[in-house]
């Protein structure tokens, strides 16, 4: 199970290295939406997350947007970023990454995948051979089959990393 074990584990996606990444070559970001850049009870971005993508797509990187959740959701968070995505993404297969390192024109070695989940988010990025960066999810409010996992996962980050809490 170490296979699951992200690259990066942060905070929130305001505590990721992006400046340690573009210095690693990383040049594609992609973002999970719910519990990763928003709790699901939200239906858009928040203006610190508006501000964050404005900055590092300054810097310079490609962003893009997967979700396991619908068109509806994905368009919600899209729109007002003015970010390219993928929903029904069928997390932890690796199709809907490989698709938007495609749009991204960036190579594994150059893509990143940020989410709030091992078992869907890094368990993808593993498979497609990307960089992972796993976050706290911002909310413990999950659909019961998430709870289910979280409680999987929570033994995997403690093996992983000792006390997470």
């Amino acid at each position: 199970m170490g296979m699951l074990k992200p690259d990066y584990y942060c905070n929130t996606v305001f505590d990721i290295p992006y400046g340690e990444l573009w210095q690693r070559g990383i040049r594609g970001l992609i973002f999970d939406i719910d519990n990763t850049i928003a709790p699901y009870a939200e239906n858009y971005p928040s203006p610190k997350i508006v501000a964050l993508m404005k900055r590092i797509k300054g810097m310079g990187f490609k962003i893009s947007l997967l979700t396991n959740n619908t068109n509806k959701r994905l368009d919600c968070f899209t729109k007002p970023l003015e970010l390219t995505g993928r929903a029904n993404a069928a997390k932890p297969f690796a199709r809907g990454i490989r698709k938007l390192m495609i749009e991204q024109s960036t190579p594994t070695t150059h893509t990143a995948i940020i989410g709030d989940q091992l078992l869907s988010d890094i368990w993808a990025g593993k498979n497609a051979r990307i960089t992972t960066i796993l976050v706290k999810p911002l909310s413990d409010k999950d659909f019961a089959f998430v709870r289910i996992k979280r409680m999987i996962e929570g033994r995997l980050l403690k093996r992983y990393y000792g006390n997470t809490q």
